[in-house]
């Protein structure tokens, strides 16, 4: 019986370990850092970023403007990165993306958005 509990023990240890780094992310993305539009601008292509600020306008095929006290960026939001959130131009929202630089543009490839 003994071995058995033992054995059921060691299966549990990899399981604790990663439910830790469940709540360390999420406790990360609770009180994530946030990055000014410009501050953004010097960092390295696939950076990722988390900005707070507003939506203020559909540009048209997945792509909208942000803008935070600091400047506006463009952002690419695809109809999955909702997460079900309707925003109008007075909300304050989270977004939580990779930073994406080219030689014509720079933008935003979002992966959530939280009101």
């Amino acid at each position: 019986m003994k071995k058995v509990s033992f054995i059921a023990m060691l299966a549990l240890v990899p399981m604790c370990g990663a439910m830790a780094m469940q709540n360390k992310n999420t406790s990360k993305q609770m009180n994530p850092t946030y990055w000014s539009v410009t501050e953004i601008m010097s960092l390295p292509d696939n950076s990722p970023v988390v900005l707070r600020g507003k939506i203020t306008k559909n540009m048209g095929n997945e792509v909208f403007l942000f803008e935070d006290s600091t400047g506006t960026i463009m952002l690419e939001i695809d109809e999955t990165d909702w997460n079900g959130n309707t925003v109008t131009v007075d909300d304050i929202v989270t977004v939580y993306g990779n930073l994406d630089k080219n030689d014509d543009y720079i933008e935003v490839d979002v992966t959530s958005v939280q009101k």
